[in-house]
């Protein structure tokens, strides 16, 4: 009888139809999980592009309107405010020390900073605003010194300086002089503030202010225009611009910039970036108890009209997000009071995402 052999087996590896099968799911697995992760890495840059411009439009809407709504103060009896800047009006720097009746808010052409972006507006902002610092003993009212202290708590000496122009203010009147020496120091809660004439860059002229304990004017007294007591108010006077110009922060970016004047100079600021248009209207009245008659453009108000504005309308245009966001450019309509029913009239050159923030403000200083 013969002896039955074992059977070997066939199988020795995978076959080439296997073999394409495997490959077939892989490949889709692949594709579903890169479509997966583009999905999501393009909702993330469309997030993450909404989020920065809606920061870039809330931040700079919230500033502008917040320095419309504060411009023109200069004390609470602004009709009685004196400046004792030893400077007049048709000087070369008067605009830039007249702390008493300048425009509250305008686009005057002497105020655009350089490098401002073509076909762009600007804002230009005057007024007084609290530096938190107060009068703690009544001075004799033939010296033009000042007791002050701070109500943060702070020396004043740490937030005030030599030859810093400020204003003495209460419901009397106001007082704009400039700071000769303070007797004191960043350690002490209560300073002198000694604002003489004759001294420092414009300085101060009292010549036409009436000693109230002697009824003469000048004579050689560093007088006031008002007697101020406990609780007056010192004010910082201010002239800012915003305007667009070249980012400093990313390199062929435009933003929303600010020209701080500081007595005879200026230092620019950066303040929000992805802005790279503003327009303004303005709105005007004969009388400030009245409402707004007439809206312009910005480089349509004359000179004479500025100490009517009323309201500033502000159309901003930002935009966030790395370019190649959309597969289209996007098209907006700005400024905001442009009539686009048939059609929005701005094409981005690029196809990053873009919006319009726009809001219209009282000028409340300006106003009653």
């Amino acid at each position: 009888m013969s002896r039955m052999q074992p059977l070997q087996s066939r199988q020795s590896g995978l076959s080439i139809i296997e073999l394409m099968i495997a490959l077939l799911l892989g490949s889709l697995l692949t594709v579903g999980l890169v479509q997966i992760f583009t999905s999501n890495s393009q909702a993330f840059r469309m997030s993450e592009a909404v989020a920065r411009s809606q920061e870039y439009g809330r931040i700079a809407s919230e500033m502008l309107s917040r320095e419309t709504r504060g411009a023109g103060y200069y004390g609470c009896n602004s009709q009685n405010a004196v400046n004792n800047l030893d400077i007049s009006p048709g000087d070369d720097d008067w605009d830039l020390y007249n702390y008493t009746s300048g425009d509250a808010v305008s686009s005057d052409e002497a105020w655009r900073p350089a490098g401002t972006v073509n076909n762009t507006d600007f804002l230009h902002f005057s007024g007084m605003e609290s530096s938190g610092i107060e009068i703690t003993a009544s001075q004799p009212p033939t010296a033009a010194s000042t007791k002050v202290s701070s109500r943060s708590g702070k020396g004043p000496a740490s937030e005030l300086q030599d030859d810093d122009i400020i204003a003495i203010t209460d419901c009397q009147g106001t007082d704009v002089v400039q700071i000769s020496n303070i007797q004191g120091d960043g350690d002490d809660l209560e300073v002198t503030l000694v604002t003489n004439s004759g001294s420092g860059s414009p300085g101060n002229n009292f010549d036409s202010n009436v000693c109230s304990s002697t009824g003469n004017a000048g004579a050689g007294n560093n007088c006031l225009s008002n007697d101020y007591g406990i609780g007056a108010q010192i004010l910082k006077p201010y002239k800012r611009t915003y305007f667009i110009g070249e980012s400093t922060v990313r390199a062929g970016e435009s933003a929303l910039k600010m020209v701080e004047y500081v007595r005879d100079s200026q230092r620019t600021l950066e303040m929000v970036e992805g802005v790279i248009d503003m327009q303004v209207r303005y709105g005007f009245s004969s009388e400030p108890d009245q409402a707004v008659s007439k809206w312009e453009d910005a480089e349509s108000v004359a000179n004479s009209e500025w100490n009517q504005v009323r309201a500033v309308r502000v159309s901003l245009l930002v935009r966030g997000g790395p370019d190649k966001l959309f597969d289209d450019k996007a098209t907006v309509c700005f400024p905001a009071w442009t009539d686009c029913s048939g059609g929005d009239n701005f094409t981005a050159p690029d196809n990053r995402m873009y919006r319009v923030y726009s809001f219209t403000t009282n000028v409340r200083n300006s106003s009653s």
